[in-house]
């Protein structure tokens, strides 16, 4: 394994870990929750995420809006 292909596996799994705690508080509580990203990538492999786990029947991730703060 090289280095990168550790460093974006590390990535996808920290990615992964905030969809789902966001899904999770949506689901707990039942109020939408925000994530807060800085990049537009960084939002699109958000939303895709969310994307898939609401096309898999988890309705909670409808509840997780995602909002972008570029610096320009």
């Amino acid at each position: 394994m090289t280095s990168n292909y550790i460093k974006h596996k590390k990535a996808a799994m920290t990615w992964t870990m905030y969809v789902m705690e966001a899904v999770g508080r949506a689901k707990r509580t039942g109020i939408p929750v925000t994530l807060h990203v800085g990049k537009e990538t960084s939002a699109m492999v958000l939303q895709e995420a969310l994307l898939s786990l609401a096309f898999s029947g988890e309705d909670a991730a409808w509840n997780v809006h995602i909002q972008t703060h570029t610096v320009h």
